[in-house]
């Protein structure tokens, strides 16, 4: 059961969505695709105008988020299980000593 602001979130992702139902996959993935270049062309303008544009890369972040959670939604998991899902897939891939060393930092169990 998801709880709290990420429930609120999704149900909010989900009442503000506007496309074609039909292609409701293709829509997300392009828009998803669109809004992370749109963050990394924000990077870029960083650094080829030496400029801080920290406030347009989290607007674009935000919309980002708005693509992934609807997708999440269309493909039935959670925000939450995909950050746990993800977490193990990364755990899995350092070494023992990494491991140890990030469960040791975080006063998991060894």
């Amino acid at each position: 059961m998801v709880v709290g602001m990420e429930a609120t979130y999704m149900d909010f992702c989900k009442h503000s969505a506007r496309y074609p139902k039909s292609r409701e996959k293709e829509y997300l993935m392009i828009g998803l695709m669109n809004e992370a270049g749109e963050v990394g062309g924000a990077y870029k303008k960083e650094i080829r105008d030496n400029v801080d544009n920290k406030d347009l890369i989290i607007d674009e972040m935000g919309d980002v988020l708005w693509y992934l959670t609807n997708l999440c939604r269309v493909y039935d998991v959670t925000i939450g299980d995909l950050m746990h899902l993800n977490i193990g897939k990364l755990t899995r891939r350092m070494t023992p000593e990494m491991a140890k060393e990030y469960r040791e930092s975080m006063g998991y169990p060894l």
